[in-house]
């Protein structure tokens, strides 16, 4: 491929933030040609299904955002991906892409895109979004282009990236960063999955109680003074979790203690390995680029052995298997643990014992609250 060697930070640098704005469309359109040069099989195979022929790869260019002179309008056209190259029969193709994720189909634009390549041989159009009613659009408004025009959906390509990403690390991180922003294939509601949210609101209101119970009914001694202020207290239900919110003065050094019971935000494994459960947990939070990050996870690391011997799981912020960026510490433990209790206040003693216990050996000798005060203000 006639290309520079590709980098996705550079390439990705052009479009950060500026004025408040996050350009979504150009981060994801970026991401999506870096994979298509790294990932030989997904390029091969998605313009194989454009194209209906095999490419030479040696003769291949893809850019993004080349500029090109629309002589008619005396206008400057900037498609978002451009890709040339030879056919496998010798002969050349050209083929613009449209991305869009959120801003909405313009024919306007396709047209300009079609007066571009206006004569050239095997001159391909298309047009890529997450609308599924703007594909549709799109594809009953195509008769009036001289260019073979295709139309997909961001899905069909996290389909084929998906299928295709075995060999790619960076596919396999665009896959995932699909599946998290709702561009892959959306999953029907069955009547067990109706049933079991019916079950669920019961099961999260027998959870918040439970927080009410031991954040009202039983000591917090364990915890540092701080964390004792009823008016720094509550219970949430909120990212995956019913839990007692003990805030610090901003939210950096925050104490979450309850029941995890969906863990696609905090990005664990439950304490029994799998990805459906429910765990009693305790987790410390910060800012990925807090002032005084640092100090706390050194704290936190000198006693994570000795609150691991607790019981339960243990990660800290750095482990492999704890990928939410804002988790210092999680401690968890499987409900299930507890429930051999025979009543409910037997469970939530248990529960409470078990707080207690990673709690004692978190803040004794009080390295960990003294680091913990470099989140707060300062006077």
């Amino acid at each position: 491929m006639s290309y520079s060697r590709p980098n996705l930070f550079i390439s990705l640098f052009q479009w950060r933030p500026v004025d408040g704005r996050t350009p979504g469309e150009n981060f994801l359109t970026e991401a999506f040609v870096y994979c298509l040069r790294r990932n030989a099989t997904f390029r091969t195979q998605w313009l194989r299904e454009i194209l209906s022929s095999e490419v030479i790869d040696a003769d291949l260019r893809i850019s993004t955002r080349e500029s090109h002179v629309d002589d008619e309008r005396e206008t400057t056209i900037y498609p978002d991906i451009d890709i040339r190259g030879v056919l496998a029969s010798g002969q050349p193709f050209c083929l613009l892409v449209e991305v869009k994720w959120g801003a909405r189909y313009d024919h306007a634009q396709i047209a300009k895109y079609d007066r571009l390549i206006a004569g050239q041989p095997n001159a391909h159009l298309v047009f890529l979004s997450a609308n599924s009613i703007d594909c549709r659009n799109a594809k009953a408004q195509c008769v009036s282009l001289a260019s073979a025009f295709h139309v997909f959906e961001w899905q069909q390509i996290y389909s084929l990236l998906a299928a295709l990403s075995q060999d790619c690390q960076s596919s396999q991180e665009l896959v995932e960063f699909m599946r998290m922003h709702g561009l892959s294939p959306p999953e029907p509601i069955s009547q067990t999955l109706l049933q079991s949210y019916v079950a669920t609101r019961d099961f999260t209101k027998r959870l918040r109680r439970y927080c009410e119970k031991l954040l009202n009914e039983l000591p917090w001694d364990f915890l540092p003074l701080h964390y004792r202020d009823a008016t720094r207290q509550e219970v949430k239900d909120q990212y995956g979790r019913v839990a007692i919110v003990f805030h610090r003065h901003d939210w950096n050094g925050t104490i979450t203690i309850g029941f995890l019971y969906s863990n696609q935000d905090h990005r664990v494994k439950f304490a029994d390995g799998s990805d459906t459960s429910v765990d009693l947990m305790m987790r410390i939070e910060a800012h990925p680029g807090a002032v005084g990050r640092t100090e706390v996870v050194s704290a936190l690391q000198e006693r994570a052995n000795e609150v691991r011997q607790c019981g339960g799981v243990v990660r800290l912020a750095g482990d492999r298997d704890n990928q939410n960026p804002h988790t210092l510490f999680i401690a968890q433990r499987s409900l299930s643990e507890f429930l051999d209790n025979p009543d409910e206040r037997a469970q939530l003693l248990a529960m409470h014992k078990q707080i207690g216990d990673w709690s004692a050996v978190l803040f004794k000798g009080g390295e960990l609250e003294a680091a913990l005060k470099r989140f707060d203000p300062i006077g």
